[in-house]
């Protein structure tokens, strides 16, 4: 939202009670709380991160995430 949109809607609760004006804060309190409707799915975010954002490749990785796996379960079997 442009400051200025921001600057003309505080201006206009000026004019307000202050109850009105706490009437206000509670509402758009309440709205900012309240979970989105819209949901992502992941075809919607698909390509969005180039190749290699990350630093690290998604094959190595779960490569290198397995091997450390079964090594910390070979260690608990060899106790």
């Amino acid at each position: 939202m442009p400051v200025t949109v921001l600057n003309k809607l505080l201006k206009q609760a000026e004019s307000l009670t202050r109850k009105e004006q706490l009437h206000l804060a509670i509402c758009l309190i309440n709205k900012a709380y309240q979970p989105e409707t819209s949901t992502l799915k992941w075809k919607d975010i698909c390509g969005l991160i180039p190749y290699h954002a990350l630093g690290e490749d998604a094959q190595d990785w779960v490569s290198r995430n397995r091997t450390e796996s079964d090594s910390r379960e070979k260690q608990w079997v060899n106790r």
